[in-house]
């Protein structure tokens, strides 16, 4: 049988992102910070990001710009980022987040996939109508009249790109009732972790990725919390906004949760008013979890979830939960446990791969019904390629993964990205591409059969991957290996290869 969630089912308002957030927004909350950039120190105020926001969707509206468009973003955390996204959607148009990360050839990539019509950030684009970052304070400060236009709760709010379980970037599909029920889902849990009142939330994973999109940015402008964010994340900015903010609640990812845990710079004293940090975007060793509530008083818990389920399924509790495991499903959501070569339920206790079902699963890929069918199957249940076991009080945890993709600092890495791009270099012959952790955070580790009379170095190679991806997709760990395992149809057999010790 299914494992329903214990929390009781919230109700989800029928309606658009835009109007969850600022359709009731009274006098005194209009009042209120709603963001604060920790580099500049400017903010704004519920108000005044709607005031903003409706203007930019007026200068959108007279670029031709409306419902069934995609727009692709590419800002850093900042006030623009924020108002541009809100314009985009007041505009009745889809977003499609890029990461600024993200070299040209990518950029390019994604922005052909999600048919973009428009593209607002920091680089140029050729053929394709733009914006420019610098030009978001005076389009949002220009007054345009917002275009007056119904958007439902069907229709898509974002294409978010996803390397799936398996293979390369796809298009995900998510509607505006998508994003606002897991806005819903994580404001309750984050009051079920304590956080009742209005609170100061540090926020500084990108905004860009779907869980800082929908659970750190509008989650919280929607529960009238005050955002503070950075462009990039800096230890020393990161330290000193704690007690200079009073920040009561921090999101973090695994790497960060290994600074707070071993740098020297990391004080209990600069952590008095921290109460919760929530570590998502990529698995929480359970003992780096354990060592930085030790070390800095705070309770640390671990979400769980996808870009195709918007993102989140699984939330810890403080408390009642271990750093470690993803904590229990949120409201509206059903999960099961199926057999790794099946889609047969396993018997209780034993692990098996995670499907979930709630109205934050996505409505499909872009433009690819077949991946679509072979991650959407039966009544709604999505299949997330992780292995994971259940306690008997629903207690989730992650044991393995089934998929192949890496998860490095949260960004996506498709093994077969990698690996194409390995048997394109004249002096290999074959390559695999696995994830590996090393202190915590899980990187691209390629194992590669060297052509014979090649001179390749592990760090050559590295150096040759680097200046050919965009840097988060940098192979950051090489092992020359005589042949790479596969099956009798050819495919790689990663699991073989994640058995390989590692060294470090």
């Amino acid at each position: 049988m299914p494992y329903s969630s214990t929390f009781p089912d919230l109700d989800i308002p029928e309606t658009d992102v835009f109007t969850r957030i600022f359709g009731e927004l009274t006098e005194e909350e209009g009042s209120l910070p709603a963001l604060t950039e920790l580099t500049t120190e400017m903010s704004v105020s519920y108000r005044g990001l709607r005031e903003m926001a409706e203007s930019v969707a007026g200068a959108l509206a007279q670029r031709g710009i409306g419902k069934g468009d995609v727009v692709a973003l590419q800002i850093p955390n900042s006030i623009n980022y924020v108002v541009a996204l809100l314009g985009i959607i007041r505009a009745g148009a889809t977003v499609s987040p890029l990461g600024v990360l993200m070299n040209q050839a990518d950029v390019d990539k994604l922005i052909k996939l999600s048919g973009a019509k428009l593209y607002i950030g920091l680089t140029d684009i050729e053929g394709l109508p733009q914006i420019w970052s610098y030009e978001i304070p005076a389009l949002a400060g220009a007054g345009y009249q917002a275009p007056d236009v119904e958007v439902t709760a069907d229709e898509i709010m974002a294409i978010p790109f996803s390397s799936g379980t398996t293979g390369l970037p796809k298009g995900v599909k998510l509607s505006h009732r998508n994003i606002v029920s897991n806005m819903e889902q994580s404001g309750f849990m984050v009051r079920e972790n304590g956080i009742t009142e209005r609170t100061n939330f540090l926020c500084p994973l990108p905004f860009s990725h779907i869980y800082g999109m929908t659970v750190l940015l509008l989650a919280q402008l929607a529960t009238r919390h005050h955002v503070f964010t950075m462009p990039k994340f800096d230890l020393n900015t990161f330290i000193e906004a704690h007690p200079k903010h009073e920040i009561g609640f921090t999101f973090i990812a695994p790497p960060m949760a290994v600074a707070l845990a071993k740098h020297p710079a990391v004080k209990a004293e600069d952590f008095t008013s921290s109460r919760i940090m929530l570590s998502g975007a990529a698995p929480l060793d359970n003992e780096i979890g354990r060592a930085v509530e030790s070390k800095l008083g705070v309770k640390v818990v671990q979400g769980y979830g996808m870009t195709e389920t918007s993102p989140v399924t699984h939330v810890g509790v403080s408390g009642k939960s271990e750093p470690g495991s993803i904590g229990f499903v949120v409201p509206n959501t059903e999960f099961k446990l199926v057999g790794l070569e099946s889609i047969t339920e396993v018997a209780e206790g034993e692990i098996g791969e995670l499907l979930i079902k709630g109205p934050q699963v996505m409505v499909g890929y872009l433009n690819n019904e077949e991946a679509t069918n072979e991650v959407l199957i039966g009544d709604g249940w999505l299949r997330t390629g992780d292995v994971a076991r259940v306690d008997e009080d629903g207690t989730t945890y992650i044991v393995d993964r089934a998929k192949e993709v890496i998860k490095y600092k949260g960004y996506q890495v498709a093994p077969a990205e990698l690996e194409a791009l390995l048997l394109t270099h004249p002096e290999i012959n074959d390559a695999g591409v696995v994830g590996v952790i090393r202190d915590g955070l899980e990187i691209p580790r390629a194992f590669v059969v060297k052509a014979e009379g090649s001179s390749l170095t592990e760090e050559s190679l590295m150096e040759w991957v680097a200046e050919r991806v965009t840097p988060y997709k940098k192979v950051r760990a090489v092992e020359f290996v005589d042949e790479i395992p596969k099956n009798a149809t050819g495919k790689i057999e990663r699991k073989k290869l994640r058995e390989i010790p590692f060294e470090g």
